[in-house]
């Protein structure tokens, strides 16, 4: 067990009891330090049972969990390692009846969210566009992660927009418990409350768990770090790895504090850093070293590996973000097309990569776009599950009560929803009271609502006589023909849609199989918690394309950050504070330390942002590179004009007849062309047509812009031709 550690992983594990930092490094064995702690523990005698483990996806948790059993055996594994959210739920259920809440509550997304607020700002009579939803989520989520209730937020509002959010809060909050729900915020700050509140639920807990262990510390928040000590505050045996050069999360909530100020929350720790990398070649190493070491608020360590220097990184500057999309597509071909992922800073910088990648036929995955549990047919579907689970999901009811169509307006809905409120009966159970639905909705629409909360009805029996979820899930998409109202709301998606409808019951029987026969609100719980990284594909062949938010954590043989750039990354909404900075910088230490084998770091010199061009500059990071460790290059994409120096002191073609910036500048600049297009001359010439170049013979036209024409000439790239000073000859 322990031979597999150097010597400093094996200090960490077999440090003695009380509380333990491990700063770990990008690639230096965290995980293995931290399953390896649990099996040592194990065999010291700790019970399986007394252990308590924390990660942050479910994906981290299933290798955590496959991990120590490889070790230890399955059947002495610890059973209580999971996501900080997973064991709220846990716990939560266990108590649910002291916090006012059924055992089955539910749990509200990201989507649920928005339609519940949705429904609270028609209620309050506030205009949703001047009162915009997702300004509401974020003030209710800090306000919640700061444990705020809706009473003090009200009380403390200074300003009339606080104060208007606050009584959306207080409203959201209510409409919450009418819905028998809570939300993701609510699964940490309840379990909180439960344990503060209830000394004998506390002393329970603290009590059972003589060992707490936390993956990935730096990213914990102040609820979550309050959640840790409630739960160690008999034992006090903290076990915490991390690395505050990749807390990169402090836009939600994580607070690198926790980990840099971790002697003052546990008084008595022991630190231990991790400094071997067994990731990266040693030029990657070396540029995540130098780059990070210009934050002043960090731990401190300094990454080595014995495997070499590899390959220099490679620093790359294109004339715009298209050129950028093709270089990509160059180098993706270049590797074998599964070892390559791209990152960028911003979502919507994939939408030119999936187009290059597209043009060129090359399989790719967006993670962290619409994923699966977001696509429409999958969430009406669970949305009927939830309502079958939990008979006063008001949100979930709307979802479906019309969807396929039944006739139910939104006004027999509303009236619906009153009639429940009013009467204090959930939605669902109404089905055994017509008398209330005729006088609420007039006969006609109460025969139609009948008829559907019947069917929810014997639904309902099927989960409580616990019918397997995927043979549940089946039946409702039989009873509803939901096959036939795809087809006829939208034929041509329609067959795609049921191959995702199909995927769902897949989803459903595995999990059945797997928990041995699980009930409808597990697998309702286990979907609830999908995270972005859960998505991820591996060994498909496909290159993969995500922010460099979703690939912390993961590392791939050849990665390529794209928008090296100031305004982006640096993000323009971090550029001017300290702190903004230093954890933009951490952000560009993870995308560097995501590769093994090989780097590149694209920046343009132009970019389109509201569909005109503007200057960019590289972002300060590159300039904080090491020169010996990378190789800078700036392509040549066809103008034929006057070398100039580049920002980094070396050459670089020039677009004619101005620079794009100055090497002395460091800010931005923003300033007209003074130099006249000859549109006339480029009249002739739109995409897709045919033309020929003296230089690089035959292309095709990709974009006409003034007298700026970009062609593709196949084996020579795509080149950009002024055709004021290059002539090109139609062949069509």
């Amino acid at each position: 067990m322990l031979s597999a550690l150097n010597s400093a992983q094996r200090e960490a594990v077999t440090a003695p009891d009380g509380p333990i930092l491990v700063v770990a490094g990008a690639g230096s064995g965290k995980t293995r330090v931290l399953t390896t702690r649990i099996a040592w523990l194990l065999e010291q005698g700790v019970h399986p049972g007394e252990i308590l483990a924390y990660t942050f996806t479910n994906k981290a948790a299933r290798e955590m969990k496959e991990r120590v059993a490889r070790q230890v055996g399955a059947q002495r594994a610890p059973f209580w390692i999971g996501t900080f959210h997973a064991t709220g739920v846990r716990i939560l259920r266990s108590h649910a009846d002291r916090l006012d809440l059924p055992r089955d509550f539910a749990i509200y997304d990201a989507d649920d969210q928005k339609r519940l607020l949705k429904g609270v700002l028609q209620d309050l009579k506030l205009d949703s566009k001047q009162w915009g939803i997702p300004a509401s989520r974020v003030a209710i989520s800090a306000w919640k992660n700061q444990d705020v209730g809706p009473e003090q937020a009200l009380r403390e509002a200074s300003m009339y927009v606080d104060e208007v959010h606050a009584k959306i809060y207080t409203a959201y909050q209510q409409a919450l418990r009418k819905c028998q729900a809570v939300d993701f915020d609510d699964l940490i700050l309840e379990t909180v409350h439960l344990l503060e509140q209830h000394d004998e639920v506390r002393q329970q807990y603290a009590g059972k768990f003589r060992h707490v262990l936390v993956d990935e510390f730096q990213d914990t928040n102040e609820l979550q770090l309050l959640l840790i000590k409630l739960l160690s505050c008999i034992h006090g045996n903290v076990f915490t790895v991390g690395d505050d050069d990749q807390s990169i999360y402090g836009w939600r909530g994580a607070r690198v504090e926790n980990m840099l100020e971790f002697d003052e929350y546990f008084p008595g720790a022991r630190t231990f850093r991790l400094e071997q990398n067994y990731r990266s070649k040693g030029h990657i190493l070396d540029a995540a070293n130098h780059v990070i070491a210009h934050n002043r608020h960090r731990k401190g360590k300094n990454l080595w590996t014995d495997q070499g220097l590899g390959e220099q990184v490679t620093v790359e500057q294109h004339l715009d973000a298209e050129d950028e999309a093709a270089r990509v597509v160059e180098i993706v071909q270049q590797h074998r097309r599964g070892d390559v992922t791209v990152l960028y800073r911003t979502n919507a910088q994939s939408r030119l990569l999936e187009d290059a990648l597209r043009r060129a036929r090359i399989p790719h995955q967006v993670v962290g776009s619409v994923q699966f549990y977001e696509r429409r047919e999958i969430r009406d579907l669970l949305a009927y599950l939830k309502l079958v689970a939990n008979p006063a999901d008001e949100v979930s009811l709307q979802r479906i009560i019309n969807q396929p169509k039944r006739k139910i307006g939104q006004t027999t809905v509303g009236r619906l929803i009153q009639c429940s409120r009013t009467h204090d009966l959930p939605v669902g159970d109404l089905v055994a009271r017509p008398d209330l639905l005729a006088t609420a909705l007039g006969n006609a629409a109460a025969r139609r609502v009948v008829g559907f909360l019947n069917r929810l009805a014997d639904w309902r029996r099927d989960a409580a006589d616990r019918k397997p979820v995927h043979e549940l899930l089946q039946r409702i998409v039989a009873d509803i023909d939901y096959e036939t109202f795809l087809h006829q709301d939208e034929p041509d998606t329609a067959a795609g849609r049921m191959e995702n409808v199909a995927e769902l019951v897949s989803s459903a029987q595995a999990f059945h199989e797997g928990s041995d026969g699980g009930t409808l609100g597990q697998f309702l719980e286990q979907t609830a918690l999908v995270a972005d990284q859960d998505t991820i594909q591996d060994g498909d062949g496909a290159v993969r394309l995500m922010t460099v938010h979703t690939a912390k954590g993961l590392e791939f043989p050849v990665t390529i950050v794209t928008g090296c750039e100031d305004e982006l990354l640096p993000h323009v909404t971090s550029s001017d504070t300290e702190a903004g900075v230093e954890e933009e910088r951490r952000l560009f230490y993870v995308a560097v330390t995501r590769a093994r084998e090989r780097l590149y770091l694209l920046h343009a010199s132009r970019r389109r942002r509201f569909g005109s061009y503007e200057d960019t500059l590289p972002s300060r990071f590159l300039g904080e590179l090491p020169e010996d460790a990378i190789e800078r290059r700036e392509l040549d994409h066809g103008w034929q004009e006057p070398v100039a120096r580049s920002l980094f002191g070396g050459p670089r073609k020039a677009r004619a007849p101005r620079d794009l910036y100055s090497a002395s500048s460091q800010a931005k600049r923003h300033r007209k062309d003074d130099w006249n297009a000859d549109v006339a001359q480029s009249a002739q010439h739109y995409e897709g047509q045919l033309v020929s170049h003296a230089s690089f013979g035959a292309g095709t036209v990709v974009r006409v812009e003034g007298d700026e024409v970009t062609v593709d000439f196949g084996e020579h790239g795509r080149k950009h031709i002024l055709t004021r000073y290059a002539h090109l000859t139609p062949l069509d």
